[in-house]
């Protein structure tokens, strides 16, 4: 007598993709910073390179803060916010060309490669933010951070958003491989419109109705309103979540509809 075939359930085809999560972050930890012992290392020295550059470049061009009286303070919470974003979503890019020998395994799927590579992003991320902002604390003589439930909020839309920009620059950039090119041209404009060196509320009316619709600036204006008791933000906390789900729904219905192609590339 035949055995009866069992429809695997949702509960265990959830367990499935766990597991096969889990095992792909250890396996991207391991091949990150496994191989060489100042991999970790190199990660919290870039950022504070790149801080104390950013903060020394600004002071000698203008010794005016923009706001409050800590220059380290304003600069840290904008160049953070949009480091961890560009981080997350740049990683995501090579998410499923890199893991392309571990799609041959039947429980392995182009979206438990990106949400590895993202979790594991979003985690080393979340470290250099606590080192850099424990530091801060230390050499400070005022509260970095006023609002913890505001930081908290501000973190999580950041890594929605992060997560839904990632999750469709993976897809795309395995259909289109000239896209990879196109997001590293449009990094650095992003940068300079997401605020970091300025009060967006202090421009001009015009320059504020274009900078408005990038959703990194209402990121890094929800971040300072944590860490500022008085600072009055150009903010709109729907226009983040409303931009993060709509490429994360893009991403994964892109995903789904060419997921053979995907397989097969």
């Amino acid at each position: 007598m035949l055995s009866e075939v069992r429809t695997p359930t949702f509960s265990s085809q959830i367990g499935v993709a766990a597991r096969v999560v889990t095992a792909m972050i250890l396996r991207e930890t391991r091949t990150r910073f496994g191989r060489n012992k100042f991999g970790f290392i190199w990660l919290l020295l870039e950022p504070m390179a790149y801080v104390v550059f950013v903060v020394a470049v600004r002071s000698f061009i203008e010794n005016r803060i923009p706001f409050g009286q800590n220059l380290l303070l304003f600069i840290l919470s904008g160049i953070l916010t949009f480091r961890m974003f560009s981080a997350i979503a740049s990683r995501g890019l090579s998410a499923i060309t890199a893991n392309k020998a571990l799609l041959a395994y039947p429980p392995v799927k182009p979206i438990d490669a990106i949400v590895a590579r993202l979790v594991l992003e979003t985690i080393i991320m979340f470290i250099i933010w606590i080192i850099f902002y424990s530091m801060l604390s230390i050499v400070s003589e005022e509260k970095v951070i006023i609002n913890y439930v505001k930081f908290a909020e501000a973190l999580g839309a950041l890594c929605f958003l992060s997560f839904g920009v990632g999750t469709f620059n993976a897809v795309v950039a395995t259909l289109l491989p000239t896209y990879e090119r196109i997001w590293g041209v449009i990094r650095f404009p992003l940068l300079i419109l997401s605020g970091v060196f300025y009060v967006p509320a202090l421009s001009p009316p015009a320059m504020q109705a274009v900078i408005g619709w990038n959703p990194i600036l209402h990121c890094v204006e929800w971040i300072r309103t944590a860490v500022y008791l008085t600072y009055d933000p150009l903010l709109d906390k729907t226009y983040v979540f409303v931009i993060g789900a709509l490429f994360l729904v893009t991403g994964l219905l892109l995903e789904r509809a060419y997921r053979h192609r995907i397989m097969a590339f």
